[in-house]
């Protein structure tokens, strides 16, 4: 056994000794999801999530200003949907006054895609996330005490200090560090570490790491990666198809957000479905234009109830993504297929919605390697392609498009060195300019 496979049993036992001297808050969090999420149709199951939800609901009646209007209330329907926008304008409002003078967690998102969001947490809440994590990390072979590659924009915000960094066995690396020269330093990096791997990232990231493999080869013997995680983005299929095979394991894709947490995740027996995390949430699929629940099948907005954030309790909070729900035969649904944000998603000639992973196919007409969609009016679409021109069958990729968007959309294409990055490090494969006009 390895010193660094010692150190992985070492870690594992120390933090697990360190919450049992804590009062094992974490672990009884994990045993409790636990217990939901693999006995979905139990009745201690269905009693916990029942207790958690009543438990949200009176707290936040009875504390937050904003929800003492609707303390007649009988059950989650009859409460509002609120989105980012009613919490920034009612900001105070949001606030549970039992914890205005506790310490608190403050989760924040980049604002890359909009206006910059902080959520304010209680310790319970942040203790939640942790036993999330864990669990959903387990179920997918990342044990805690594992080597964490974690691939995404590091900045001076965000950065971990160096004995976090050792303690949690972490190793970071900037995806704007993206250059065939950082791509292979990186991958030389995984292959001399001996270590058990989970690697962490972005799944924009993971295509330029596929395409630097196409072009330059590369040899994934002996990596010892015991699982990849895709998170923020997108996942397609042709992306984790390639990552699956080049790095010899499975890559399953997390839908997470700041400002609550892993809402769902795709897992060994789910065959590309998302788990949804019942355990800490009460989620929603909602019609898009009303706030009915979609049919199985059908596409909807995630309409999250946060179950453990008494700081700042967040009742029917729309994502602003949007996701495919299907129901199942073991009782509890799934979701087939997360699109990401509302106001990205593309529309006709006619108006109407056209599904953003059906632009990928650009690539089966196109060397190119990185693209992006976008929709400049009602009629008028462009795929910008870092690519050759003479590498791009423009007119053969038009004929396949008009019937998704219609015959008379105009589809131009433009030749670039480089799709730029958002301010979080991701890259956008797919915008909308007319909706946000």
């Amino acid at each position: 056994m390895s010193i660094n496979h010692v150190l992985e049993i070492l870690r594992r036992w120390g933090f697990w000794i360190l919450d049992f001297a804590k009062g094992s808050s974490i672990r009884n969090h994990y045993n409790e999801i636990r217990q939901i999420l693999e006995n979905p149709n139990s009745s201690k199951a269905e009693e916990l999530r029942k207790n958690n939800l009543q438990k949200i609901l009176k707290h936040a009646i009875s504390t937050t200003p904003f929800y003492l209007d609707y303390v007649n209330c009988k059950s989650l329907e009859d409460f509002p949907v609120i989105n980012k926008n009613m919490i920034l304008n009612r900001y105070d409002q949001f606030k549970s006054e039992k914890f205005l003078r506790s310490k608190l967690h403050k989760a924040s998102s980049s604002g890359s895609t909009g206006i910059p969001f902080s959520i304010l947490q209680n310790v319970a809440k942040k203790t939640r996330n942790t036993a999330d994590t864990i669990y959903y990390g387990h179920i997918v072979n990342n044990l805690i005490g594992n080597k964490l590659y974690y691939l995404k924009l590091w900045s001076s915000k965000n950065y971990k200090s160096k004995w976090s960094l050792f303690a949690q066995n972490i190793v970071v690396h900037n995806i704007m560090d993206s250059s065939d020269k950082d791509i292979a330093a990186l991958l030389k990096r995984i292959q001399k570490d001996s270590s058990n791997k989970t690697i962490l990232g972005y799944p924009s990231f993971f295509a330029l790491i596929c395409n630097y493999i196409d072009h330059h080869g590369y040899s994934a013997k002996e990596l010892r990666i015991k699982s990849i995680i895709s998170f923020a983005e997108s996942l397609s299929e042709d992306v984790q198809i390639k990552i699956s095979k080049y790095f010899g394991t499975q890559v399953y894709a997390r839908y997470s957000n700041q400002e609550n947490g892993i809402i769902a995740q795709q897992t060994k027996n789910s065959k590309n479905k998302y788990l949804l995390n019942w355990a800490s949430y009460f989620i929603e699929i909602l019609e898009i234009d009303s706030d009915n629940h979609v049919p199985s099948g059908g596409l909807g907005r995630v309409v999250v109830t946060d179950l453990f954030n008494y700081a700042m309790p967040m009742i029917r909070y729309d994502t602003g993504d949007m996701a495919i729900y299907e129901e199942t035969d073991y009782g509890y649904p799934v979701l087939s297929k997360i699109y990401g944000r509302r106001a990205d998603m593309i529309y006709n000639t006619k108006g109407e919605i056209v599904l953003p992973m059906i632009f990928y196919r650009i690539l089966d007409y196109s060397k190119a390697s990185q693209f992006q969609f976008i929709q400049k009016n009602k009629y008028d679409y462009v795929f910008k392609l870092n690519a050759k021109i003479e590498d791009t069958k423009e007119n053969e990729a038009r004929q396949f498009f008009y019937d998704y968007l219609g015959n008379d959309a105009n589809i131009d294409f433009e030749y670039v060195v480089e799709i730029p990055v958002l301010s979080s490090g991701k890259r956008k494969e797919v915008s909308n300019l007319y909706i946000q006009k």
